[in-house]
């Protein structure tokens, strides 16, 4: 969003803030684009020149999340062996501790899918491309890079399904620590 034009910009972050406060009372599902629109005070047709409905809307709210602390952790790629995979896990679970609110607002059955679609997306190549040095670096992996690629992702995935759904059954340090020596597991 920094590319983008100073009104869009504002467009964008008064409909972020509506969201974010209307999702605090109703559910995603409740929530509809006009009053989307009248909280933040911009007009339908606004909203639609930018977004064809609100799961677009809420995808865009995702990945601009994501954007942002990809930008805040730039230097994750730096990293390498367990500092890498520790690093990985910690800041992703920051990154939901932070959001928590708006996360779970939105992790209806309906957005589910596109929650973790943007979150596998988001990963997938950076993750691969690190199992594919580790293993020129000597590293005894339990499988392919390709293949560890989607059973990490997909553990995540999982994992963070089953903490926001049951209300964090764990303490997220312990579950970090569970999830960190997994995977340090598979990439022995």
């Amino acid at each position: 969003m920094s590319g983008t034009d100073l009104r869009i910009q504002k467009t964008y972050a008064a409909l972020t803030r509506a969201f974010t406060n209307l999702l605090k009372t109703k559910s995603f599902e409740q929530v509809t684009v006009k009053e989307l629109c009248d909280a933040a005070i911009v007009r339908t047709a606004t909203f639609y020149n930018h977004f064809s409905d609100k799961y677009v809307f809420a995808d865009f709210i995702i990945r601009d999340m994501l954007q942002r602390y990809h930008r805040d952790n730039a230097d994750l790629s730096s990293l390498s062996g367990q500092a890498y995979y520790e690093r990985l896990i910690s800041d992703a679970f920051s990154l939901l501790e932070n959001n928590t609110d708006l996360l779970r607002s939105l992790a209806s059955d309906s957005m589910l899918w596109s929650i973790s679609e943007v979150i596998r997306s988001s990963m997938h190549d950076e993750l691969h491309e690190h199992l594919i040095s580790d293993k020129g670096a000597g590293h005894d992996l339990a499988a392919e890079p390709e293949l560890l690629t989607e059973l990490i992702i997909g553990g995540l995935e999982q994992a963070v399904r089953w903490w926001f759904i049951d209300a964090n059954p764990l303490p997220p340090e312990v579950l970090k620590k569970q999830l960190l020596e997994s995977v340090l597991r598979l990439i022995s």
